[in-house]
């Protein structure tokens, strides 16, 4: 039965093609038996890559989803109407609240879970305000207390805790959390596929997005949802996988379900243009913190400006590019910090390193750039161009808080 169905759908197409052909173009089309095969063939071809594109989607949904929490931020209204409203007026309204708080949900975001006894990864604006407080809930729904551990003062970073009252159904699960697998940001190719999971609006949990890697070592002026603490980020991967507000700090991820970003930011004068901090910065991140228990980052101890053609033409420097070391004369900060690594190393001002470690310095590379790509305590030879001539030095990298 099987075949003589099989073999009556071919027949409809041969008709089909046969009639169109001789009523389209007032000639006969004849579709032979090789031609039946090859057809087949490309069906089945394009049915198979897009299901198979689709249970890869699926799968690293399934796969990252169960890590990803919503962070809900609390406020105690009892306690605001103290402060903004009702101190003021007192000796003419008496509010006495009898203790009782008042929490109410006045916004969120998105973390995820990196280590199975609960820490996480969220954006640092999804939980700078210290007046509120933050609890986190999985996709199973299951609520915990949330411990900020620390922020990163460079970047758009916090990493949490999830915690619960001891002997609670809650404390029996960490030890045992779903947590995330950890891509490389390195290897993303444009047009490369990823996924967005978070916490739509503080209101759609666990709501995933598909898109493509659009771009990669991106730069922008970051602010929050008022316009308020910009910040300048770099390294971004761009996606037009949808991210809206309240998705931020939930993960981008691969069709291979590992994340390979922290989503962080949208444009919001265009459509599709998200970005996400690369994932390799933010295990370096994490790393600092399991290391440290707090985060670190590897220290030179300069002042610098990236320079140019432009400079080199302006000031005669001898050389085009590179980070020349300068002070702030307006703050009044020195080109080199007294005590630090570039100090002991005898880096002088107006010195300009032009390669670090065997790297050239320039605009798309710069000094910071290189510094992050070591670790705390490591040895670097230094390029330094130094009364128009080139000499090495050595420099141990410190830590930073």
């Amino acid at each position: 039965m099987k075949s003589k169905k099989h073999v009556g759908m071919i027949g409809t197409i041969i008709i089909s093609l046969l009639v169109g052909g001789v009523s389209g173009a007032g000639t006969s089309m004849y579709l032979l038996a090789s031609d039946i095969v090859d057809f087949q063939e490309e069906v089945t071809t394009t049915v198979s890559e897009v299901y198979t594109e689709e249970s890869k989607l699926i799968s690293a949904y399934d796969k990252v989803s169960p890590a990803v929490v919503s962070i809900v931020a609390l406020q105690d209204l009892n306690a605001y109407l103290d402060q903004y409203f009702w101190g003021p007026l007192e000796q003419y309204y008496s509010y006495d609240t009898g203790g009782e708080r008042n929490l109410q949900e006045v916004g969120g975001g998105t973390a995820f879970i990196v280590s199975k006894d609960g820490m996480a990864v969220t954006n640092r604006h999804v939980i700078e305000d210290t007046s509120l407080e933050y609890v986190a809930y999985t996709v199973d729904g299951v609520k915990f207390d949330v411990e900020i551990l620390d922020v990163d003062s460079t970047n758009d970073l916090a990493i949490l805790q999830l915690t619960a009252q001891e002997e609670s159904e809650e404390a029996a699960l960490l030890g045992s959390l779903p947590y995330v697998e950890f891509g490389d940001s390195e290897s993303l190719k444009v047009g490369q596929m990823v996924l967005a999971i978070g916490n739509a609006f503080a209101e759609y949990e666990n709501t995933t997005t598909a898109g493509i890697v659009s771009a990669t070592g991106r730069e922008i002026i970051a602010s929050n949802m008022q316009g308020m603490n910009p910040s300048a980020l770099d390294g971004l991967v761009q996606t037009d996988a949808a991210i809206n507000p309240g998705n931020s700090g939930g993960p981008l991820v691969n069709l291979d379900g590992q994340v390979i970003g922290v989503n962080t930011a949208v444009d919001t004068q265009a459509e599709g243009i998200g970005f996400a901090l690369p994932i390799n910065d933010v295990v370096k991140i994490v790393d600092s913190y399991n290391l440290y228990g707090y985060i670190a980052r590897p220290y030179l101890g300069i002042y610098y400006v990236m320079i140019n053609e432009a400079a080199d033409e302006k000031f005669g420097l001898g050389v085009s590019y590179g980070a020349a070391l300068v002070g702030d004369s307006m703050s009044g900060k020195p080109a080199i910090v007294e005590g630090s690594p570039a100090y002991e190393a005898g880096l002088k001002a107006r010195d300009i390193i032009i390669e670090f470690g065997g790297v050239v310095l320039s605009d798309e590379y710069n000094l910071s750039d290189a510094i992050l790509d070591y670790n705390i305590g490591d040895e670097v030879v230094l390029k330094v161009w130094r009364d128009k001539k080139e000499i090495e030095v050595k420099v141990v990298l410190g830590q930073t808080e």
